[in-house]
């Protein structure tokens, strides 16, 4: 995937899923380097922080796509409350990260392992299976803008135009007689 600098430097303008401060390495460098991290949506954003402690907002040092990835504790590394970040196709693209405490690495890789499509999409087929279980219907296949008529009985084929064309009935009352006249009404006359 490719951005450019100012449509990333625009992705990460937004509010934050999740963001502080953790200590970050690649895999084959040797130094931590204190970054602000701020998570949106699928996207892990780093920024440089200054040696007054201000973080550098203007432009992200770099981006993570969490996507097809692994988290985990950290042992190999010199971080005492480390955890890495892996990925499916390239091992050796390894970011290694720290935090200042064990339960603050643990709000981090909860945050990170929710981020990605791949847990929303399992998340959804969860709830997709409870639903159909309660009430005996798929509601993926209920249209919501159809006021609930289930999409597979909406879009039956019709033998013709005239079968889409709803039709109601009107009563009209003869005050004189008292007889009711009905007749039908079609929504689209033609």
């Amino acid at each position: 995937m490719r951005f450019n600098d100012k449509e990333l430097a625009e992705a990460s303008f937004g509010p934050a899923d999740f963001e502080g401060r953790l200590n970050h390495k690649r895999a084959h460098k040797s130094v931590f380097k204190e970054k602000w991290f701020k998570l949106r949506y699928n996207l892990l954003f780093y920024f440089n922080i200054n040696e007054l402690g201000h973080i550098d907002r203007r432009q992200p040092a770099g981006v993570i796509i969490l996507e097809n990835y692994n988290i985990n504790i950290d042992t190999s590394s010199e971080g005492v409350f480390a955890f890495n970040i892996s990925f499916h196709d390239d091992h050796d693209k390894r970011h290694v990260l720290s935090g200042r405490s064990e339960s603050h690495v643990e709000q981090w890789i909860t945050a990170l392992k929710q981020a990605s499509y791949g847990y929303w999409r399992s998340q959804l087929i969860i709830l997709q299976e409870r639903l159909c279980k309660k009430t005996g219907k798929d509601p993926l296949l209920m249209y919501p803008r159809n006021q609930g008529v289930v999409r597979d009985d909406a879009w039956e084929p019709a033998s013709s135009f005239r079968s889409h064309v709803r039709s109601f009935t009107t009563s009209v009352v003869s005050s004189p007689m008292l007889n009711t006249i009905t007749r039908e009404v079609n929504l689209i006359e033609l």
